[in-house]
């Protein structure tokens, strides 16, 4: 009881408080909000993830690990580097990406700055090959990016030392990588989810696809039939810029997969092949709800899912949300003071809940308590 009184009357005090009001240790316990600016000796509002060029924009700064720091050096991608959120809130949900054809691992560091900002741990892979190396070589080297990242969790001199959830990993690409994508989650049905941006996707199966020119490619169900969620964006105009890819896009993906795994098909309103290619806008929004609700169990994330894209020209989903009550921790389906001792129990414990987690910053804090609090007294 000592404890959560002298909890609450530091919250009253914080309550009133600005970055500016706190002093060094507490400005650090904030650091989701608050930096300690060494030149001044004060404490300030943090400005934001450290992409720079606005693709970053989550609430925490992030720093990368590359192989001359002591990342394992994959044999089935090359130029792997990690990216990491500062002070986050570990253990850590990861996602793997991969770019497109002709791509190295550098082009696709937008999408992984963009997730390290938000609290997730990303991992950019290249291909051995950026011109030969085929859809399911990538696919291999996403899954080996995976394992690279498992062995930061018990590499001693690594940031992230047991600080990886090494049951939750998430895969994702542009165009050939985007494709690629579904090859990883054919190979690998722990995945939490597929994020494929623009993809492409080229199968060869002469058992299934008629020979056309010497060569047996096709799309067919067989192909994609697996049971990882799956966000697709594709553009409405793509086809007229890969003619050759016609029947390979992102629509004809949503359509193959089957009808009983999670899925959705964001296609731009006049977009073509670089529709998803960065992250901005509904794209990043819709990217990151998707990421929080299946890589983090985020039920508010869900319902944000459901609504349709103001960008889009066709947007399609089979999924559906289960119903909550805001503020209702223990699921009594009443929110009350039971709620707000769980949570504040949360917050003495550094431990999280998605169901605490009211303003969806991936942190249990006292900003959730007062907007608890607030839900209750209105």
């Amino acid at each position: 009881m000592y404890r959560l009184n002298a909890f609450l009357i530091f919250l009253v005090s914080f309550l009133y408080s600005e970055c500016s009001d706190l002093d060094y240790d507490l400005c650090l316990q904030y650091s989701y909000a608050c930096e300690w600016n060494e030149e001044t000796g004060q404490c300030q509002d943090i400005g934001g993830g450290g992409g720079g060029d606005g693709s970053a924009d989550g609430p925490y700064q992030y720093a990368t690990i590359s192989e001359s720091d002591g990342l394992r050096n994959g044999p089935d991608y090359r130029d792997g580097v990690v990216y990491y959120p500062i002070n986050g809130n570990p253990p850590y949900r990861s996602i793997v990406l991969t770019p497109g054809w002709g791509g190295n691992s550098a082009s696709i560091s937008n999408w992984a700055e963009f997730y390290a900002s938000h609290g997730f741990i990303a991992m950019r892979v290249g291909p051995n090959d950026e011109i030969n190396d085929s859809h399911q070589q990538r696919g291999e080297g996403l899954l080996d990016g995976i394992e690279s990242i498992k062995q930061e969790n018990s590499r001693i001199s690594s940031p992230l030392y047991g600080m990886i959830d090494e049951n939750n990993f998430s895969v994702s690409g542009y165009s050939m990588g985007g494709g690629a994508s579904h090859n990883a989650a054919m190979m690998d049905s722990s995945l939490k989810t597929v994020i494929s941006l623009n993809p492409t996707v080229i199968f060869e199966d002469c058992s299934l696809c008629p020979l056309d020119g010497g060569y047996c490619i096709c799309l067919v169900p067989e192909f994609v039939n697996h049971a990882i969620p799956s966000l697709i964006f594709a553009g409405e105009v793509e086809v007229n810029e890969l003619s050759a890819y016609e029947g390979m896009l992102g629509q004809d993906i949503y359509d193959n997969m089957p009808a009983v795994t999670d899925k959705i098909m964001f296609e731009g309103a006049g977009s073509g092949h670089g529709f998803a290619a960065s992250p901005y806008g509904e794209v990043a929004q819709y990217a990151l709800n998707w990421l929080k609700y299946y890589a983090m169990d985020d039920a508010n994330a869900c319902e944000s899912l459901l609504e349709i894209p103001s960008t889009s020209s066709e947007y399609l989903t089979n999924i559906s949300c289960e119903q909550s009550i805001n503020g209702d921790i223990n699921q009594d389906s009443i929110v009350n003071i039971q709620d707000v001792i769980l949570m504040i129990n949360l917050v003495l414990a550094s431990d999280y809940d998605y169901l605490a987690d009211i303003n969806i910053d991936n942190t249990v804090d006292i900003l959730d308590v007062v907007q608890l609090v607030n839900l209750i007294l209105n």
